[in-house]
């Protein structure tokens, strides 16, 4: 069985009522590939539930419902912080994917995600190893390959 990891909608009300504690994976926009929005998953009693958040610099829809950078911010600070300064803090391991865009992966989940991602990253550059640098922009075409893979091994055991 595959795990799906279908982006869900979600109100500004429910984003408010989300714990930063439960977020295990947050993109931030960059100048390329991504440069309009996030994807985020939650973590809830063992489910992984994927959420897109955008149109911060192409608005289709302005209401007072569409969640914005600000509340985000608000919400995640410590992505926040991960993000500006492009590193590690207490919550997050900060993983660079090229142009601007970035990947935080809560700590907790970090170890067992990491080994998938490599894998993803070496059917791309099959030269790498994990001590070498690499281009950073392969992060960004298989981190969300890396985590169905991941979760989909998690069900199946």
């Amino acid at each position: 069985m595959k795990y799906n990891l279908e982006l869900q909608k979600i109100s500004k009300k429910e984003f408010y009522n989300l714990n930063e504690n439960d977020l295990m994976f947050i993109t931030n926009p960059g100048r390329m590939g991504d440069e309009d929005g996030s994807t985020f998953i939650i973590k809830k009693n063992d489910n992984y539930i994927s959420y897109r958040v955008d149109g911060w610099m192409y608005p289709t829809n302005r209401n007072n419902d569409n969640i914005s950078l600000d509340d985000m911010f608000n919400a995640f600070p410590k992505w926040q912080d991960a993000w500006h300064n492009h590193s590690n803090n207490d919550k997050y391991i900060y993983i660079y994917m090229g142009f601007g865009n970035g990947l935080c992966v809560d700590k907790s989940i970090y170890k067992e995600y990491y080994p998938y991602l490599i894998n993803e990253i070496k059917k791309k550059e099959p030269t790498i190893d994990e001590n070498k640098e690499y281009d950073p922009s392969i992060n960004y075409t298989v981190w969300d390959i890396a985590l169905t893979k991941m979760l989909t091994d998690k069900i199946n055991k």
